[in-house]
């Protein structure tokens, strides 16, 4: 009897111990199977002390037998409970329905003058067989996922077959003992293997919601960026978009720390500075700037950054995003720019014969004042006076080619012929200025085009470029067709465009002559819309290339 005591002691505290990784393991992960498995356990630990360490006389008692047989089946179906949420799968009502009837058969054969072990038949069968069928839960439902699982699936399967033999061998003092230690084992094989199976399913939770996670963000379009500031400097991770938005590879930027604020803007540099500062705004405000690609081209991001902090106050990392609003500042950009156009051409439209009417009647009088004798003295002061009204009236036709309403009269023309009609008028702009003028025309389709509205487009273009270039050089024009596009490109050698007119450009007024009204290029912009196309500009210290795209 000693070795039987020795066993169930040992088995309680096993038991106990078990309940409180389990417990633990449930506090730390809310996992709900986890909580199925300390209830179960803890039902067998009180079966375990109240009953089998014959601390209460059971056997003789109908209430204690009650007990006894509640504590037995609810463990054993809660461990198949916790068998099928592992697999994900409901559990099958008729089990529960079938510990029910096994519980009340039980009962009704205590009213028998019946041995232990007849009495005992039901409810050890019925739960041997639950422990044998969690077992083929794990092994059939979870098939191969781990070496765990068929571990413990055959070591329910053997705990239910031992759970058999329970009736026949509880009265034989010799057996007993060791029926317990062979229960024992399998009790805590069952267990360290439950551990184990859960801890490898988690792992592979883990690990399958890190690769999915590393999907999203190897795929994301926006750039995804981890950067660790302290205890030194360096990437821990960025997203492969960042290629397409910066033109560098992740590598480079895990080489050099640095790089992601190099390839700022330097105009923007402080402004960066004092978003990272501003704890309330880089929070929740995303940063707008510019920054420097690869190929020098500059593109416009949208920057949103998280600080993580020390204990100290110091900031540890950077977790950001980063999206490509290029586009849509370009948008933003093209919307202001027809809206200010669309206000110019309205008020053109309303004033401009207004001021022409009084204008053409003060050039007609001063024409034919200039013919008369008594002011001859004044001819050179009337010409100039006609001169200024000839330049007022040309500035107001500018203003009349920006009214929102015109009509164009879009007929089937060839691009290349529009360019070599106009081109003896571009060549007497360009010997004035002794420039010279190239042409490489391709072969490309008929356009549906406003002849006069492009003429336009190409004088105000040409003269733009000949205006850039005041100490000569050589002015290409140039057409090819690029997909289904027909794209004119105008391409001079002056020393580019300054990056505050670039960002404005097209914008009424927005000019860099001294004469000059702002109002050529906004015309060009107009134009390209009336005929669906748009204009790209691409300039450096070396010259201006303006690019029109045309549909065919």
């Amino acid at each position: 009897m000693e070795l039987f005591h020795t066993i169930i002691i040992g088995a309680t505290v096993g038991t106990f111990a078990m309940i409180i990784v389990y417990l633990y393991l449930y506090v730390m992960y809310r996992d709900f199977s986890m909580g199925v498995w300390v209830v179960s356990w803890v039902a067998l630990f009180l079966r375990l002390i109240l009953f089998d360490s014959g601390m209460f006389d059971w056997i003789n008692s109908i209430w204690g037998f009650a007990i006894f047989s509640i504590l037995l089946l609810c463990s054993s179906i809660l461990f198949l409970w916790a068998a099928y949420l592992f697999a994900a799968k409901p559990i099958n009502i008729r089990w529960i329905i079938g510990g029910v009837c096994t519980f009340l058969l039980s009962i009704i054969l205590n009213f028998f003058d019946l041995p232990l072990s007849y009495r005992l038949v039901p409810l050890t069968w019925f739960c041997g067989t639950v422990c044998i069928w969690a077992g083929m839960c794990f092994l059939n439902y979870l098939e191969a996922e781990f070496l765990s699982n068929r571990f413990l699936g055959y070591l329910f399967i053997f705990w239910g077959i031992h759970t058999f033999d329970m009736p026949f061998f509880i009265d034989v003092p010799w057996f007993a003992p060791w029926g317990y230690m062979i229960e024992g084992v399998l009790r805590l094989g069952v267990a360290i293997a439950s551990l184990m199976f859960y801890l490898e399913q988690t792992r592979s939770n883990l690990a399958q919601k890190e690769s999915q996670y590393r999907l999203l963000a190897e795929n994301a379009v926006d750039v995804i960026y981890l950067y660790k500031v302290l205890p030194e400097a360096k990437f821990e991770y960025i997203s492969p978009s960042v290629t397409a938005v910066t033109g560098y590879t992740p590598q480079d930027y895990y080489n050099d720390a640095r790089l992601l604020f190099d390839i700022m803007h330097p105009n923007d540099v402080p402004l960066f500075e004092n978003f990272i500062q501003n704890q309330r705004h880089s929070n929740t405000v995303p940063l707008m700037l510019r920054i420097i690609r690869r190929d020098k081209t500059i593109s416009w991001v949208e920057q949103n950054v998280v600080r993580r902090f020390d204990q100290l106050g110091n900031i540890v990392s950077l977790e950001g995003i980063i999206r490509d609003v290029t586009s849509r500042k370009k948008l933003e950009q093209s919307v202001s720019r027809l809206d200010r156009m669309n206000m110019i051409g309205e008020m053109a439209a309303n004033v401009a014969h207004e001021i022409r009417n009084p204008l053409t009647t003060v050039r007609g009088y001063l024409q034919m004042m200039l013919t008369k004798g008594d002011f001859v003295l004044y001819k050179e002061r009337f010409e100039l006076m006609i001169d200024e009204l000839d330049r007022t009236n040309s500035i107001i036709r500018e203003y009349l080619s920006l009214a929102q309403n015109k009509l164009v009269e879009l007929q089937k023309k060839d691009l290349n012929s529009v360019i070599n009609s106009l081109l003896p008028l571009l060549e007497a702009d360009a010997i004035a200025r002794s420039i010279g003028i190239t042409r490489e025309l391709g072969d490309i389709p008929f356009l549906y085009l406003d002849e006069n509205e492009i003429r336009q487009l190409l004088l105000n273009l040409v003269r733009n470029g000949l205006e850039a270039m005041p100490q000569g050089g050589i002015l290409h024009i140039s057409t090819c067709q690029d997909n289904n596009e027909v794209v004119l490109a105008i391409r001079d050698q002056g020393c580019g465009i300054p990056t505050h007119i670039l960002e404005n450009l097209g914008t009424p007024f927005q000019t860099t002559k001294e004469n000059g009204t702002g109002l050529g290029l906004p015309i060009c912009y107009r134009i390209a819309s009336r005929h669906d196309a748009t204009i790209n500009v691409k300039t450096s210290q070396k010259g201006t290339t303006f690019l029109v795209h045309f549909n065919i």
